[in-house]
């Protein structure tokens, strides 16, 4: 079986993580009910964000990727002329953004378009403009040195075939049970002694959220193994660990100081597939005999999950479950903690 499908179960206490361009939750109507929600995106940068950091595995997402190179060359050589190096990252840079008139020549601008490369690129290219060659072939079609990339694919509009498909697939996070928008009332208090009123200095209002959100990530491991060059270094281990943990743990920061929103999953239920499935939590689910929504979104997806392996046993493989609420073991799987989930993970990947 090629696929291994990561379920989780997260409480999200008054918060607002995600936010549209008016400031408030995102969100989106499900089963006739309004939902709260947090995006793929989002979910997908802050664990790209959080495995970078520990692990040192840089890359960039940006409109100026020629003057990233730019700059970077005029360090190695310093005798390059700015204005010449950024010229010649630009003719380089613009043969994957965007097919542009005036590129053979360096004079085409850069697209708006983000684009995404590893430090590992940027060095290569930056070296090549450093020794006055715009001709050099920076990108390895299909794969690359960063598991980021790897993980959440990239495309290059002017150079499709040099294009990285993802290996991991990641859901939005969809709250399992009717959502409430709430509005905050807040002020900040002028602190100045000699401050000629008394009381706000500042008004304004914010708006939160708060609920139990399901989520899925789907990992594609030949695909990660045919993107990823790194797959058989010495630390393949190490790195896939801290982005599996990453993808468990990390979620958007919205107002993240002002919330401090969150907790431990109420449970991670890893399942390896044939075809890919997540659940669907479709119908609102209520709330339980402790007025809470947590005990009942599990039950709902243990019992989704023992309606899938009726319909299709043949389906899926290994199951691991981890988690905080009461019952993980619901699941007909492998119970254990976090750690010995994210190394059974891992495991399967490099198999």
């Amino acid at each position: 079986m090629n696929n291994l499908t990561l379920h989780v179960i997260n409480t999200l206490p008054w918060s607002n993580l995600n936010r549209d361009d008016t400031g408030t939750p995102k969100r989106a109507v499900i089963g006739g009910a309004l939902r709260g929600m947090l995006s793929s995106q989002a979910i997908k940068r802050a664990a790209r964000t959080d495995y970078e950091v520990k692990s040192l595995d840089k890359s960039i997402r940006s409109t100026n990727l020629a003057g990233i190179v730019a700059d970077r060359a005029v360090v190695i050589n310093p005798a390059l002329e700015p204005k010449d190096a950024l010229a010649a990252s630009k003719k380089i840079v613009s043969a994957l953004v965007k097919n542009a008139a005036g590129a053979d020549t360096g004079d085409a601008k850069e697209s708006g378009t983000s684009s995404w490369l590893s430090m590992e690129e940027i060095e290569t290219a930056a070296a090549a403009v450093a020794a006055g060659n715009a001709d050099v072939q920076f990108v390895d079609a299909g794969v690359t040195g960063s598991l980021s990339i790897a993980a959440f694919g990239r495309m290059f509009a002017a150079a499709p075939e040099a294009n990285t498909a993802a290996a991991i697939a990641v859901s939005p996070a969809i709250s399992v049970h009717k959502a409430v928008i709430e509005t905050d009332y807040f002020s900040t208090m002028d602190e100045d002694p000699k401050a000629t009123h008394k009381g706000a200095s500042f008004l304004g209002v914010a708006s939160y959220t708060s609920g139990v959100f399901y989520r899925s990530v789907t990992i594609d491991r030949a695909q990660l193994k045919r993107s990823w060059t790194g797959v058989n270094s010495e630390t393949a281990r190490e790195q896939l660990s801290l982005l599996v943990e990453a993808l468990i743990y990390k979620l958007p920061s919205g107002k993240k100081n002002a919330t401090a929103p969150y907790v431990a999953p109420l449970v991670v239920l890893a399942e390896e597939q044939s075809y890919r499935l997540a659940y669907d939590f479709e119908t609102p689910v209520m709330p339980g005999a402790d007025g809470g929504y947590g005990e009942p979104a599990v039950a709902r997806l243990a019992e989704q999950r023992a309606a899938a392996l009726d319909f299709d046993k043949g389906n899926f493989g290994i199951a691991l479950a981890a988690g905080t609420a009461t019952g993980v073991d619901r699941f007909g799987a492998e119970t254990t903690g976090v750690e010995g989930l994210v190394g059974a993970v891992v495991d399967w990947i490099l198999a």
